[in-house]
């Protein structure tokens, strides 16, 4: 799953919770979705997974000192691994953006469904 950021303005860091069912779904990987590494910048990932509530917390950060972006495309990529069948609500429950002065920017979240068969 994608977790994507449109209408980017100069964006720096991305602090963000996911929110899903641990009884259907197990986190596998986090992986960097390419936004923020669009000029070639590393971007540094840290999560933490709560396995028994369910709460992802994400933040994806370009290098200090380093512009903000602007633009849309996938902020983060996150593999899950279906556990049982049944459906999950994918949650973005805490969302945000910050510039490069740490100032927080306006974003919204959102809701996805993922089936498990």
């Amino acid at each position: 799953m994608n977790v994507l950021l449109t209408g980017a303005q100069n964006v720096y860091s991305v602090p963000l919770q996911v929110s899903y069912d641990p009884k259907v779904l197990q986190v596998v990987n986090v992986s960097n979705g390419g936004l923020l590494s669009q000029d070639g910048q590393a971007v540094a990932l840290v999560h933490r997974d709560d396995e028994q509530s369910g709460a992802l917390q994400i933040t994806a950060t370009r290098p200090p000192g380093s512009a903000g972006i602007s633009g849309q495309g996938a902020v983060v990529t996150l593999t899950f691994m279906a556990k049982a069948s049944g459906q999950s609500t994918l949650t973005i429950s805490k969302g945000g953006a910050k510039d490069p002065s740490m100032q927080s920017l306006p974003v919204s979240g959102a809701v996805a469904t993922v089936t498990v068969q």
